[in-house]
């Protein structure tokens, strides 16, 4: 039996992120943020501010254990009345 397998990312998710930016999405609570290619070494303009330059990253959200919900929500607003 073969442990190998092929992960497939979704390339809807790859973003490129300067440094200031993905700082923003790594103190972001239940996303993922991971580097496309490692070995990149040429910069692209930032997709958010469009003003600095960074590397390719695919964000991801976690999965739904790891997020907090708060208790109490309300997902109506005809259940608050």
């Amino acid at each position: 039996m073969s442990r190998t397998f092929t992960h497939k990312t979704d390339e809807s998710t790859l973003t490129t992120l300067c440094p200031r930016c993905l700082n923003a999405f790594r103190n972001t609570r239940g996303i993922r943020v991971r580097r496309a290619d490692p070995g990149q070494i040429v910069k692209e303009p930032c997709t958010y501010c469009q003003t600095n330059f960074g590397y390719d990253y695919y964000i991801q959200p976690t999965s739904p254990k790891s997020t907090y919900f708060k208790k109490g929500r309300f997902d109506d607003e005809s259940e608050c009345a």
